[in-house]
């Protein structure tokens, strides 16, 4: 099996159903949160380069998805990413890295400065990533997850001639 690579997804709406059940996957077995089918087909999350899956890139569509990057414009300046999740045994091979600099570098190409997003507090590795980002906690979120506490985060998109490598 080859070493999976983020690529540009279809909107939520336009997958498959086997697609959006395995993002539903996804979510519950790497974060426990437990989303609804419409309510991952109903994101709006537009066809661009901050709309990433990870897969085999052998296998293309047929591909189990084993990561999902979505974020969409949001006000002003500001990009949102609205999921940001990668299959554990995926996980700290720096595929991580990988789709934030793939996203940064699309959102700023079309004018994004900012970007914000919503954290759980006790995902401590995540807070890490995106405080490594320049990001940092603006708000408390009291009942945005099924499970506790989150944070809402924000910071800065680097210029790309700014952005570092953060593989491991």
């Amino acid at each position: 099996m080859q070493a999976p690579e983020w690529r540009e997804g279809r909107r939520p709406l336009d997958m498959e159903a086997q697609q959006v059940a395995q993002v539903l996957r996804l979510f519950l077995e790497e974060t426990g949160e437990r989303y609804s089918d419409s309510s991952v087909r109903h994101l709006p999350i537009p066809a661009w380069g901050g709309n990433l899956l990870l897969r085999d890139p052998l296998l293309g569509d047929s591909a189990p998805i084993r990561g999902v990057f979505w974020a969409t414009p949001f006000k002003d300046d500001i990009v949102r990413v609205a999921a940001f999740v990668i299959e554990g045994n995926a996980q700290r091979l720096g595929h991580g890295g990988r789709a934030w600099d793939r996203f940064t570098l699309a959102a700023w190409n079309e004018g994004y400065r900012h970007v914000q997003l919503e954290v759980k507090a006790a995902n401590l590795d995540a807070q890490r990533f995106y405080e490594a980002r320049g990001l940092t906690v603006r708000a408390t979120l009291e009942g945005y997850y099924q499970s506790g506490l989150g944070y809402m985060m924000r910071g800065p998109i680097r210029p790309p001639s700014e952005a570092k490598d953060y593989s491991p």
